[in-house]
């Protein structure tokens, strides 16, 4: 028995509502055959993530009170 033929016998016994899961599948599978794996890349550093933007230095010890931003106390 060929693989399409057990496939189809194994799905002719299966209550509707799961034929219909097993259609689904087969549509996501068909759907993905074409897709090129995703290769995931390392994580960027922060400067390499501002190079676009043309921002050549970026200080991680920035102060990010209230008064040194505004220069007041929140008054």
């Amino acid at each position: 028995m060929s693989m399409v033929e057990e496939i189809y016998r194994r799905a002719r016994q299966l209550p509707t509502d799961k034929a219909v899961e097993v259609l689904n599948f087969i549509g996501y599978l068909e759907t993905t055959l074409n897709r090129q794996p995703v290769i995931l890349k390392q994580h960027r550093t922060v400067s390499e993530w501002l190079k676009p933007i043309h921002v050549e230095h970026w200080d991680d010890n920035i102060d990010l009170s209230r008064e040194a931003m505004y220069g007041d106390d929140g008054r």
